[in-house]
C-alpha cells in the first residue's frame, strides 16, 4: 500500500480560517497532481458553505454513517480531476451529539477512510473549532497534525493547548500521529499586534510553517463567490499564490519525515504482499 498523507488541521477557536486553508491547500495539491479528498468532519459543514452549498444539498459523511450510504456514492468530484470532497452531509442539529458520540466512541471514521485510501496521496480533514470529541476521534485516524494559528495574541494564547491536546492524542490512541507544522494565518502587516505575534512565532514556535496566509480581501472575495482563492479570474497576486507555496511546504517536509523515518527504522520499509 502507498504511504497517504492523513491530515487533520485544528483549532482552538473559530475564525482562524482553517476551513478556508483546508479548502485551499486540497486544490493546491490537486493542482499539483496529488490525489487529494477532502473530509469535512465540522458539523457545521462549512466546507459546503465556503462552496456556496446549501446545507441539505449534499449527502455526504453523516448518511454514510447512519444511513450506510456507501462512501463512494457520497464523494462529490470536482472540476480538477485530482480532487474530491467528501461533504458533511445531511445533519439535522438534534443529530449533532449523536453524531459526536459515534466518531468518539467507535472506528467508523478510519473505517471509511480505508475503503478510499488506495485512491489518494492526500486526505484533508476540516474539524471543528475547539479541542472535543470530532477533533480528538480525527487526529486518532491522522498521520499528521497542522495547527492553525491567527496572528493575534489571543489565539496565540491558545498554541500550548493545541499543541498539548494533539501529544496527548498521540500519547494515548495514535502513536503514529506527528505535528506537522503551524500555520500561521490573517498576518497583518498593517497591524502591530499582529506583526508582533508573528515575530513571536517565528522566533519562539518550532515546527512553523515558513509559509503563512496574510489577511488579505482576496480570500474574502473568494469566499463570496463560493470558490478556491486560485479561480477569481484576474492576475496571480502573491496572495493567491501562497497556498499553492504551502502546499509545496508541506509535500516537501513529509517527504523529508518519511525519509527520517527509514533512516531511523521507525517506519516499514518492507511488505509481505
Amino acid at each position: 500500500m502507498k504511504n497517504v498523507n492523513i491530515i487533520s488541521f485544528i483549532s482552538a477557536k473559530g475564525g482562524t480560517g482553517k476551513t478556508t486553508s483546508v479548502l485551499n491547500t486540497a486544490v493546491a495539491l490537486a493542482e499539483m497532481g496529488k490525489a487529494t479528498l477532502v473530509i469535512d468532519m465540522d458539523p457545521m459543514g462549512c466546507i459546503g458553505f465556503s462552496l456556496d452549498r446549501k446545507d441539505t444539498e449534499w449527502e455526504g459523511l453523516v448518511d454514510h454513517f447512519i444511513k450506510k450510504v456507501p462512501a463512494s456514492d457520497v464523494i462529490v468530484s470536482t472540476k480538477i480531476d485530482k480532487l474530491h470532497i467528501l461533504p458533511r452531509g445531511r445533519l439535522a442539529p438534534g443529530d449533532v451529539v449523536l453524531y459526536e458520540e459515534l466518531l468518539h466512541s467507535s472506528r467508523i471514521l478510519s473505517n471509511t477512510i480505508y475503503q478510499v485510501i488506495d485512491k489518494y496521496d492526500y486526505i484533508l480533514l476540516d474539524t471543528p473549532s475547539g479541542l472535543g470529541m470530532i477533533t480528538h476521534a480525527v487526529l486518532s485516524t491522522s498521520t499528521f497534525g497542522i495547527a492553525v494559528i491567527q496572528s493575534e495574541p489571543l489565539c496565540f494564547r491558545t498554541t500550548a493547548q493545541v499543541l498539548s491536546f494533539l501529544g496527548n492524542v498521540k500519547d494515548t490512541t495514535n502513536r503514529a500521529l506527528h505535528l506537522l507544522g503551524i500555520l500561521p494565518t490573517m498576518v497583518d502587516r498593517t497591524s502591530q499586534s499582529s506583526v508582533t505575534v508573528h515575530n513571536t512565532m517565528m522566533h519562539s514556535l518550532p515546527g512553523l510553517f515558513e509559509s503563512f496566509i496574510p489577511r488579505n480581501n482576496v480570500f474574502a472575495e473568494a469566499s463570496q463567490f463560493g470558490i478556491p482563492v486560485s479561480f477569481l479570474p484576474g492576475k496571480r497576486t502573491p496572495e493567491i499564490t501562497r497556498y499553492s507555496q504551502l502546499a509545496l511546504e508541506i509535500d516537501s517536509r513529509i517527504l523529508e519525515l518519511r525519509e527520517e523515518w527509514v533512516r531511523d527504522n521507525s517506519f516499514p520499509t518492507k511488505t509481505l504482499i
